[in-house]
């Protein structure tokens, strides 16, 4: 009877740990290269609640979420109906508010993909910037990205413009789409 018990444990074990490995999708729901049309229905399934308003520009798709501790959208882009770009898009307060959400997705991103592959804060971009006679903003330097193996992952912070206010984002782009 232990014997059975031991096994029965062992392989339960077992099967909760590959489980557990699984491979993500490239962004939320999907892979890059996925059909877009099953989206709406994937989102609806994690409770997600479809954005009724004006898409974020470049984007098919928007959802009302919950990442990051904060309410904000999950967008889609599709070429040919497929996914190539996916991202979350965040209102802020203000610009310390927006500063604080760009560093926790900074931080998660760089614990995902490890260092950025560029990033606007470094003294080399400040530096190369200051040589072409640009004066830097404290929101000019809180853009990064990351290179991956299936795509690029953007995170950045935008000023109040006509129609919004404060926003950070995050997106993840097919490297299939990312224009050099």
């Amino acid at each position: 009877m232990r014997f059975s018990l031991f096994v029965i444990s062992v392989v339960f074990t077992g099967t909760a740990l590959v489980a557990d490995a699984a491979p993500a999708a490239d962004f939320r729901v999907l892979d890059f290269g996925a059909p877009c049309d099953r989206i709406a229905a994937l989102e609806a399934a994690r409770g997600s609640a479809s954005f009724e308003g004006k898409l974020p520009s470049g984007y098919q798709f928007a959802f009302r979420i919950q990442e990051f501790d904060r309410d904000g959208l999950a967008v889609y882009s599709c070429d040919g109906g497929k996914l190539f770009r996916g991202g979350y898009i965040f209102d802020a307060k203000d610009e310390a508010d927006a500063a604080a959400l760009y560093a926790t997705i900074k931080k998660r991103v760089t614990r995902e993909r490890g260092t950025p592959s560029y990033d606007f804060a470094s003294a080399a971009h400040r530096k190369k910037m200051g040589d072409a006679g640009a004066t830097l903003s404290r929101v000019d330097t809180l853009v990064a990205f990351w290179s991956g193996p299936t795509s690029e992952a953007h995170a950045s912070v935008a000023e109040p413009s006509k129609d919004r206010g404060w926003r950070v984002s995050l997106s993840y782009t097919a490297n299939s789409h990312v224009k050099e």
